[in-house]
């Protein structure tokens, strides 16, 4: 066998691969003899006929099975001679074979990892938020705590500052209803905007089981060729309406909490300030670290693999469909939507793999149970986590890619950003998808300063040039 390597691309190998009949001899006998063990013809008992008999009344079909035959025992001896290492099934081109005694040629077109030089991953520019954790934040989440320890009695008839569950069917201009298009189990305050103000203030006065229809005038998009407003509507069915009773924020309130270590309403908003700390510390960091992933891709553009961008779209719309098995699923629609960020994930990836070797980062199985020993968990647990040998690879790669991110962060340039106000989510907004009766969400003026944090190693460098 003779091999010969062409490349097309970053990502692309052609081989061209040359069997000569000393290659294929062996491949033709075996062949012959399987034939003629199994062949049934007349004058002659089972296994016993003339090849010469055999190749003619086989021909086809003995030249198919030497064609099979000769792709598996060459392809990855091809590779492994080429030193090529496929990321995906090769495709077979210019394939050239008559008989045995002229030999065989062909050549595999075949997608392997990208080859790219690494170039800029230190002192990427980042930006990081720095939130300061305000008491109209703590006043927040004290009020959703209270909110969890109200009682509710049911009403019959809804009025502002009452909380309607409620089923919504979208209708069309004659207001027949949209098929598909039906929202179930929903929840609003009358009366706080959560939902849409102009569809609440109409939804007063509404009785348990009544329906009504609701309809609110929409603006036409800027690109619309109609510049007339357009009317949405809906059809509310009132399925229950509560009337909540909420309890005083007191230092009794707090010793009903059921936690020994809380006794007053200090110490309750000490722990909630500590546990937004540490909520925010989390979040922030999770932004820095996708922020650093983007700078460093910015700097390092090379392409990925076709056929490892559609492998990984196949997984995800395998995944959806498990989520959703009850539901039809668009799969052109997935993966259009998620084309990019299988793109983003990829090369992200062979990025990784480069940096662990540009920076010889490594992490051990002491590394390993390490983590596992600090993890907080109980014996039982981390012994089962010890033997696991699943759960130990996935660790190595997050504690290998943790390396990797550490590595580019302390060569980073970090810009702070300090929000002026923070607006926390309280999770009681309603929201309908599909539909274009929205919520008005109002605008919080915001502003920013920034502050230059250089990265240790460039103060290092700044203090051995004084």
């Amino acid at each position: 066998m003779h091999t010969e390597v062409e490349t097309l691309n970053s990502y692309s190998r052609k081989l061209k691969v040359e069997l000569s009949p000393e290659d294929l001899e062996p491949i033709e006998k075996k062949v012959l003899k399987n034939y003629q063990r199994s062949a049934d013809i007349r004058g002659f008992r089972r296994g016993h006929a003339p090849l010469t008999i055999i190749k003619q009344r086989y021909r086809d079909m003995i030249q198919q099975d030497i064609i099979e035959q000769a792709f598996q025992n060459f392809y990855g001896k091809a590779m492994d001679e080429a030193k090529v290492d496929p990321v995906s099934q090769g495709k077979i081109t210019d394939f050239k074979f008559e008989n045995v005694n002229s030999g065989m040629s062909f050549e595999i077109e075949v997608e392997v990892e990208p080859e790219f030089e690494l170039k800029k991953y230190k002192g990427l520019k980042v930006e990081k938020d720095v939130v300061e954790v305000t008491d109209s934040m703590i006043d927040e989440a004290l009020q959703q705590l209270r909110e969890q320890y109200a009682t509710a009695k049911d009403v019959d008839e809804a009025q502002e500052g009452h909380y309607l569950h409620f089923d919504a069917q979208e209708l069309d201009s004659g207001d027949v209803p949209i098929i598909g298009h039906k929202y179930e189990n929903l929840q609003t305050e009358l009366g706080s905007g959560n939902f849409d103000k102009d569809i609440e203030v109409q939804l007063l006065g509404i009785r348990k089981d009544e329906k009504r229809i609701v309809r609110k005038e929409m603006p036409p998009a800027a690109d619309a060729e109609e510049k007339e407003p357009k009317i949405s509507s809906l059809e509310i069915h009132a399925k229950r309406i509560e009337e909540k009773e909420f309890p005083e924020l007191n230092d009794d309130f707090v010793k009903n909490l059921d936690d020994e270590k809380l006794e007053n309403m200090e110490q309750l908003r000490d722990r909630i300030r500590e546990n937004m700390k540490l909520d925010f510390s989390n979040r922030i960091e999770q932004a820095l670290n996708n922020r650093v992933i983007d700078a460093l891709l910015h700097e390092n553009a090379f392409e990925v693999p076709p056929t490892m961008v559609d492998n990984y779209l196949d997984e995800m719309v395998k995944d959806v469909k498990n989520q959703q098995k009850n539901r039809d699923i668009d799969e052109e629609a997935i993966r259009k939507e998620y084309r990019a960020s299988a793109i983003h994930n990829l090369r992200w990836y062979f990025l990784k793999k480069k940096l662990v070797e540009a920076e010889n980062l490594t992490v051990t199985d002491q590394d390993a149970e390490k983590f596992i020993d600090e993890s907080g968990l109980d014996e039982k647990t981390r012994e089962m986590a010890r033997k696991d040998k699943h759960y130990l690879g996935h660790l190595k790669e997050d504690l290998l890619e943790k390396k990797v991110l550490d590595m580019l962060k302390e060569n980073a340039e970090i810009v702070e950003v300090f929000p002026m106000e923070e607006k926390i989510p309280t999770g009681k907004e309603t929201e309908i998808e599909d539909t274009e009766i929205v919520s008005e969400a109002s605008e919080e003026k915001t502003g920013t300063k920034t502050k230059t944090k250089k990265s240790k190693n460039k103060v290092e460098e700044e203090k051995e040039k004084e």
